[in-house]
């Protein structure tokens, strides 16, 4: 067994060779300083899609896992799947697929990476110890807890900036009741750069940072109603937007993998063809599968529409 002065590197060497870019931890406590900003948002109506409103859940750990001791952070790279350009499509036939959802549903990939990091933690360290891991799915906020672990900062656009990858990152954590040395946020930010605020197709970025989740694009296009305006902004998204990330200068240099297809664009006709069960049969395992055929083809509908 090793010793726990040497664990918090030996996770992070074996995350990296899991295929983890990012690795950092967070003491276990109560979040206060969250709490304001949660309210906030919640009384304007900004909250991020699919999270509880339930501000003592989105900051307290001690409800999921009483003795939890420390909370793990870990972010996955997408950059490989990151080659476009919103404007011009390879043939007006073709719609925007944001990368990260051409991949295997990012949530079973992380979930599997996690669990081959706790299984080596368990060999390593004595005793009966608990793991609760979460992608996307628990109700603590993945980039608050990075941003807390350092292994990134918030940008304007409130998307988790790391220094590998940019803000091309897959995020989970996973809370445990071992004691592990907690790390420091980085000192960086976006500075006076306003590139994403003015960039934003909608405005839905705030002066000072932040998402009216309301005008968000990226959330517009997955709701099962879109009005004109919306659909009319879109220009050639079927799901997702990127605006703010293609145009981040953290973005800009950041190293891409060359092992992964990138396609990003979808044939309209092709998705407009697909019945329920074809869809499920080329889509189902994508990142994007989850929200069915209905809502995309009405996105392409429109993308068709307006080149016709």
């Amino acid at each position: 067994m090793i010793k726990l002065s040497n664990l918090k590197e030996r996770i992070k060497k074996k995350a990296w060779e899991i295929g983890f870019v990012e690795t950092g931890f967070v003491k276990a406590r109560k979040f206060k300083e969250y709490e304001d900003t949660l309210l906030q948002l919640s009384d304007k109506g900004r909250n991020p899609p699919f999270v509880t409103d339930d501000v003592e859940k989105r900051t307290n750990p001690f409800l999921i896992m009483e003795d939890c001791k420390t909370i793990i952070s870990l972010a996955v790279s997408y950059t490989g799947y990151v080659n476009a350009s919103l404007e011009h499509p390879p043939n007006q036939n073709q719609g925007y697929i944001t990368p990260s959802a051409w991949g295997e549903d990012y949530h079973k990939k992380l979930e599997k990476m996690m669990g081959d990091l706790i299984d080596y933690i368990n060999s390593e360290v004595q005793g009966n110890h608990n793991f609760i891991p979460f992608v996307d799915t628990g109700p603590l906020s993945d980039r608050h807890i990075a941003t807390l672990a350092g292994i990134g900062f918030c940008g304007k656009n409130t998307n988790l900036i790391t220094l590998s990858a940019g803000s091309f990152v897959w995020l989970g954590h996973i809370l445990t009741n071992i004691a592990i040395e907690a790390d420091a946020p980085l000192e960086l930010s976006c500075g006076s750069c306003r590139k994403c605020i003015d960039s934003c197709p909608v405005q839905a970025i705030k002066e000072k940072g932040g998402i009216d989740y309301n005008k968000c694009l990226a959330n517009q296009l997955i709701q099962k109603e879109a009005s004109t305006e919306v659909l009319k902004k879109a220009e050639n998204r079927v799901y997702g937007c990127d605006t703010c990330q293609l145009v981040c200068s953290f973005n800009s240099g950041v190293k891409k993998e060359n092992n992964i297809a990138s396609p990003e664009w979808i044939d309209l006709n092709f998705l407009l063809s697909l019945s329920n069960k074809k869809f499920r049969n080329n889509y189902g395992l994508k990142a994007f599968g989850w929200r069915g055929k209905k809502v995309l083809q009405r996105n392409a509908e429109s993308i068709l529409s307006k080149r016709n």
